[in-house]
């Protein structure tokens, strides 16, 4: 395993643990880290999040995470003790609410049969 995708892999990890256990914002819901992506010169984190609930809910909760991503990137700093931290950016992943879509989908397409 290259050193980007364990740092990826840790970060993710640690994330969920600062987001799941520290972060008291009542605004961030029920969310799932799907997946982090670094950028090359290790500036940039993407992490991906999938969140339950309705349209509003979810803003809620994106605009929450980014409104506490310096939170989360001082405490991953103190748990990783990486020399650089980088800039964390919360993406909403689409692909479990587009799953569930098309599995509601097909039931009804084997309900109409």
């Amino acid at each position: 395993m290259d050193k980007m995708r364990k740092a990826e892999i840790d970060l993710k990890r640690e994330i969920s643990f600062i987001i799941n256990a520290k972060a008291n914002d009542p605004r961030i819901g029920f969310i799932t880290i799907t997946g982090t992506k670094l950028s090359v010169d290790f500036k940039y984190l993407d992490v991906f999040v999938s969140i339950m609930g309705e349209k509003n809910d979810v803003e809620r909760s994106l605009e929450a995470l980014k409104n506490s991503s310096g939170f989360i990137k001082r405490n991953l700093h103190q748990r990783l003790k990486l020399k650089n931290m980088p800039d964390i950016r919360f993406l909403y992943d689409k692909s479990i609410s587009n799953g569930i879509r098309i599995s509601e989908i097909l039931e009804k397409l084997d309900k109409d049969e």
